[in-house]
């Protein structure tokens, strides 16, 4: 349903009208009870005429049902309109007359004191017809303007609703494309781990038990807290070093300042699976994956480059899933930048302030480790 916010306007055209009344039958200066009265009539009449046209012109929609060619309707309200508002000033006239005695000042014309005459009759519609059309196609502007105001506002949240359906759509299918390939190689590390090492196998199923806390907490999350996304990162890395050894390295060098800053969950754990999944991971040519603070209120992730031999071309699914979670937060676009030594991405923080959400601790039982 399409709201129109028209409040300041019908404030508008009822009290200029009315100031104008009070000014014309000189109320405040000389009161007396018929040009109160007739002051009453006008006032009555006033907001008649407004709320009376308002309602026309917005139902007319409702009432219509598309029988009518907008064009058709829009002249049917003209017609409807102007009979409605000039029965509504000669009903007022006649009224105010019958209020006002021998005072015919405030009249349109001097001949309408004659009432019994039909000449005169016919002078006081005409003259309140002229008045209705330019006080019914004010309204009528007026109204229809703030309508269709109203309705381009309403589509373009539609719109943009319907946007972000889509891209929660998408991300949910990028969820669960990312997740199973995660639980995948983790799962094969630790069938290896099992035969060589028991006690490695151990301590990495523990640590990936509280890697997957934090995955199932955070999953349906928009924004986390940047010192609990590094704490599980602490946790993912330390799966990783069991996995590759030396071939892995971790640096954070970030400004405590942001620690309450947001950003969206799992950001940081798909940007290095990502690197992890394009690089050799090697003694002599190790992954050096740096996290640090960058101008502007940004997190630079970077990696090295050393690209898999035989490597496939990428399908880019982790950074589509990061792409499309900011898209859809209405947050600063993701910054990609690439050579042949480094790849960096520049990630947008949200200020504490900004987002207003509550962030509480899912991974309150996740060990850091350095």
């Amino acid at each position: 349903m399409i709201k129109v916010r028209d409040k300041w306007f019908r404030i508008l055209v009822l009290v200029l009208p009315f100031i104008l009344v009070l000014y014309t039958n000189d109320v405040l200066l000389r009161a007396d009870l018929p040009k109160i009265l007739r002051t009453l009539v006008s006032l009555a009449c006033i907001i008649l005429v407004c709320e009376g046209s308002r309602y026309l012109i917005y139902n007319s929609r409702k009432w219509n049902k598309n029988r009518l060619s907008p064009t058709l309707r829009l002249g049917a309200v003209i017609v409807a309109g102007l009979a409605y508002t000039t029965t509504l000033l000669v009903c007022s006239a006649w009224v105010r007359h019958l209020l006002s005695g021998k005072d015919t000042t405030h009249y349109p014309t001097e001949s309408f004191v004659r009432i019994n005459n039909s000449q005169v009759a016919s002078g006081l519609w005409g003259y309140s017809f002229f008045n209705a059309i330019f006080i019914f196609f004010f309204l009528l502007a007026g109204f229809e303007t703030l309508y269709h105001y109203a309705k381009m506002r309403h589509t373009e949240k539609e719109k943009e609703q319907l946007e972000k359906d889509k891209l929660r759509a998408e991300l949910n299918q990028l969820k669960g494309i990312v997740n199973p390939h995660f639980l995948f190689n983790n799962l094969n590390s630790l069938s290896s781990l099992i035969g060589e090492n028991p006690a490695r196998a151990e301590s990495f199923l523990d640590e990936l038990t509280k890697v997957f806390r934090y995955l199932l907490r955070n999953n349906q999350s928009e924004l986390t807290t940047l010192e609990l996304e590094l704490q599980f990162i602490q946790s993912y890395y330390h799966l990783l070093q069991t996995r590759y050894g030396n071939g892995i390295s971790l640096h954070i060098h970030l400004d405590a300042k942001y620690e309450e800053w947001r950003l969206p969950p799992l950001t940081l754990q798909l940007l290095i699976e990502n690197a992890v999944k394009h690089n050799s991971l090697q003694k002599e040519h190790p992954l050096e994956i740096e996290l640090m603070s960058a101008p502007g209120n940004n997190l630079m992730v970077r990696n090295t480059v050393f690209k898999r031999e035989g490597m496939v071309e990428s399908t880019g699914i982790g950074l589509q899933s990061i792409n499309a979670r900011y898209k859809m937060l209405h947050l600063p676009e993701v910054r990609i930048e690439k050579d042949n030594r480094y790849f960096t991405v520049i990630i947008p923080l949200v200020e504490p302030q900004a987002d207003g959400q509550q962030v509480q601790d899912p991974g309150a039982q996740l060990t850091s480790w350095q």
